[in-house]
């Protein structure tokens, strides 16, 4: 019974012997790291480099975002562009159409007049061919007359038939016409609208391959290192960056000096001229001027009472 138990417990004791000497070479490992730190200059240097290469692939990826969308743009608007041109062809077809049917119409017009002389001109030759007897001469005229009396009859009903038929005709060309004319005018406004989208369209494309063309550069950049000259461009942009701030910061101190003062200038400006105001109504209520007549002529013999402020005092007193 002792036997089975230790043979069972025997692997699982190997088990935490190996994990517990796993732990330990672990531990041992860590520490050996934190006692040796990297020196301090290259660990500024990866920093920064980490930093920088942090930098560069943020940029990457907002350029290949903004490169996907410009171009699912592009797509929407070459789309939109394809469609435009269809209708345009769609437009142009219809008005040559319409133009064509016009023009097939005033031919068929031209030419229904020449058979109508044609057959005009039959009939009175047969008449006068069937008219050699007179029997025949006078049966003749009177079946003419009869004819042409019909005909007469027939040309009035088939003339108001023509004639309704040629005034809806005519309307109908002109709506026909009105119609091309304002279908040529649309074709030609977005004619004119598709050109200047594509001209837009060719300026996106260039930009867009500029910006492709720079993205590269910029992965080449972010594979091969960082170029020096980018980062003293970098660095010299940012210094004039810097001085333009502190030169704005120091013009703003002073502005503000200078308002501090202007301000507590007109104040005490103000306080000085209410204090003269006031003074100025103290000393005008507190006069009092006597414009009575003055006294009469005194004699030699009367004496003057004299107040004493206005004995003159001896120097010897």
């Amino acid at each position: 019974m002792d036997s089975a138990t230790v043979a069972l417990a025997s692997p699982a004791s190997d088990d935490r012997r190996f994990w517990h000497s796993l732990r330990t070479r672990v531990d041992t490992i860590l520490e050996d790291h934190r006692v040796l730190p990297p020196p301090p200059a290259a660990a500024a240097t990866r920093g920064v480099e980490s930093e920088r290469g942090k930098r560069l692939r943020e940029d990457s990826l907002m350029l290949v975002r903004g490169l996907d969308s410009v171009a699912a743009s592009l797509a929407q608007l070459s789309d939109t562009l394809t469609a435009a041109q269809k209708g345009v062809s769609a437009l142009a077809t219809c008005s040559s159409q319409a133009r064509e049917c016009e023009r097939s119409a005033g031919v068929d017009e031209e030419e229904e007049e020449p058979k109508a002389k044609r057959l005009c001109g039959n009939s009175f030759d047969a008449a006068g061919l069937d008219g050699d007897s007179p029997v025949a001469g006078k049966e003749a005229a009177a079946g003419s007359d009869a004819e042409e009396t019909a005909g007469v009859k027939l040309q009035q009903g088939t003339g108001g038939v023509q004639a309704s038929t040629e005034v809806a005709q005519s309307t109908n060309l002109k709506r026909a016409r009105n119609l091309a004319v304002s279908m040529a005018s649309r074709a030609t406004a977005l004619a004119r609208e598709l050109k200047n989208i594509k001209s837009e369209l060719h300026f996106m494309q260039e930009r867009c391959g500029l910006l492709e063309e720079e993205n590269k550069r910029l992965r080449e950049g972010y594979d091969n290192g960082a170029a020096p000259e980018e980062d003293d461009l970098v660095r010299l942009q940012l210094e004039a960056l810097l001085a333009e701030k502190s030169r704005l910061a120091q013009e703003n101190a002073n502005l503000t000096r200078e308002n501090q003062s202007l301000m507590q200038l007109v104040e005490y400006h103000q306080l000085t001229s209410q204090d003269l105001d006031d003074s100025y109504e103290d000393v005008m209520q507190g006069m009092r001027l006597d414009f009575s007549s003055p006294l009469g002529k005194i004699s030699d013999d009367e004496e003057v009472p004299v107040t004493p402020a206005e004995v003159p005092s001896s120097p010897e007193e």
